[in-house]
C-alpha cells in the first residue's frame, strides 16, 4: 500500500490491464473520430453555409451582372435610337433645307411665270384692243352701209309714192318690209276676173313710166331720171304681187282657186309693164340676172288688221304689191359679218 502503486493495477492480471489499454485507446480513438467527426460537421455546416452563402452571393452578383448587361443594353439601345434620332434629324434636317430651296426655287418660277403671263395678257390686251378698235370701225362702216341701203330702199319708195302721187295715183308704202301697195280702189279687177279695165291699164302704165325712171337708179342696165349720187345698185328683185281675199271662189269658173287667180292678176299687171315700158326688161341685179318677177299669194297673206270678213277686209286685201328686195348675197354677207363681229366683240356699252 505504501509503494504508491495503484492496487488495480497491483492487483489485475497482465492480460487485463492489457486489454484495458486497448480499450481505453479506442475509446480515445473514437473520442477523437467523434471529435473530428464533430469538427467535420461543424466544418461541413459552416462549409454549407458558406456554399449556401456563396450561392446567395453569386446569385446576386448574377442578378448584378444581368442588370449591369441590361442597362447597358438599354443604355446601348437608348445611345442607338439617340443616334438614329440625330441622324433621322440631320436627313430631316437636310429635307427641310432642300424642301425650302425647292420651295424657294418654285417660288421664283412662279414669279417668272406670273410675269411672263403678265406680258402675256398686257401684249394680249392690246392686241384685243387693237382689234376691237378694228372691229368696231369695220361694225360702224356695215352699220352705216346696212343703213345706207335700208334708206336708199326706203328713198326709192318715197320717190315711187311722190312721183305717182304727182300723176294722180295713190299707193301706199311699207318701208320696212319695202312694199309699194296699190289698193283695189287704183288697181280694181272684176271678180273672179284677172283682166284690167281702162283705168287699171290707165294706172299701171303710170306705174311703169315711174318704175322706169326710179328703178335704173338702184339696179343695174339702165339709166334713170333724177337719181341722187347716193343711189346705188342694191335691188336683188323686184315682185309684183297678187292677193286676194280669203273667200274661195265657186266652181265653174276660169280659176281653180284663189292662188290661180292672184297669179294671173299679178302676171297681168307684170306684163302691162312691161308692155308699156320695155326697158324695165333690160333691169338686171348684181348677178346680171333679171329684176322683174312675179308671185301670187292667194288668200294666205292678209294685211294686219284686215283678217275679218267684213267687206272691207276684203276689200283691203285684194291688191297688188310691189316688192322691192335688196341684193340678197350682199345682204346676207353684211348680216353675218355683222353678227360674227358682234359675237367677238361681246357686249358693246
Amino acid at each position: 500500500m505504501g509503494s504508491g502503486v495503484p492496487r488495480r493495477m497491483v492487483d489485475e492480471p497482465e492480460g487485463e490491464g492489457y486489454f484495458a489499454s486497448v480499450s481505453d485507446l479506442i475509446v480515445g480513438i473514437l473520442f477523437v473520430f467523434l471529435l473530428m467527426l464533430t469538427v467535420f460537421a461543424l466544418n461541413y455546416q459552416r462549409s454549407s453555409e458558406d456554399v449556401e452563402a456563396l450561392k446567395a452571393e453569386l446569385l446576386r452578383l448574377e442578378a448584378l451582372a444581368r442588370e449591369r448587361a441590361e442597362a447597358a443594353e438599354r443604355a446601348r439601345r437608348e445611345a442607338e435610337r439617340a443616334r438614329i434620332e440625330a441622324e433621322t434629324a440631320q436627313i430631316e434636317a437636310r429635307a427641310q433645307r432642300r424642301l425650302a430651296e425647292l420651295e424657294r426655287a418654285e417660288a421664283e418660277r412662279q414669279r417668272r411665270l406670273a410675269q411672263a403671263e403678265r406680258e402675256r395678257n398686257a401684249e394680249l390686251e392690246r392686241l384685243l384692243a387693237r382689234q376691237r378698235e378694228a372691229l368696231l370701225r369695220a361694225l360702224d362702216l356695215l352699220d352705216r352701209e346696212v343703213e345706207s341701203r335700208r334708206l336708199a330702199r326706203e328713198a326709192l319708195l318715197v320717190r315711187m309714192r311722190d312721183r305717182l302721187a304727182e300723176r294722180g295715183v295713190i299707193v301706199h308704202i311699207d318701208p320696212r318690209s319695202g312694199v309699194l301697195r296699190l289698193p283695189e280702189h287704183e288697181l280694181r279687177f272684176p271678180t273672179r276676173s284677172a283682166e284690167l279695165g281702162p283705168e287699171q291699164r290707165r294706172a299701171v302704165a303710170i306705174l311703169a313710166e315711174v318704175m322706169a325712171e326710179v328703178l335704173p337708179c338702184f339696179a343695174l342696165g339702165g339709166e334713170g331720171k333724177g337719181c341722187a349720187p347716193e343711189d346705188q345698185p342694191l335691188l336683188e328683185t323686184v315682185l309684183v304681187e297678187g292677193h286676194t281675199d280669203k273667200r274661195p271662189l265657186a266652181p265653174g269658173g276660169d280659176f281653180r282657186d284663189n292662188y290661180q287667180l292672184s297669179a294671173a292678176r299679178a302676171l297681168t299687171v307684170y306684163r302691162g309693164l312691161v308692155t308699156d315700158r320695155p326697158a324695165l326688161l333690160a333691169l338686171r341685179n348684181p348677178d346680171e340676172q333679171p329684176l322683174l318677177g312675179v308671185s301670187g299669194y292667194g288668200e294666205r297673206r292678209p294685211l294686219p288688221g284686215a283678217l275679218g270678213d267684213a267687206e272691207r277686209d276684203h276689200a283691203v286685201n285684194r291688191r297688188i304689191d310691189i316688192r322691192f328686195i335688196l341684193s340678197a348675197r350682199t345682204a346676207e354677207e353684211i348680216e353675218r359679218l355683222r353678227e360674227e363681229i358682234r359675237r367677238v366683240l361681246g357686249p358693246t356699252p
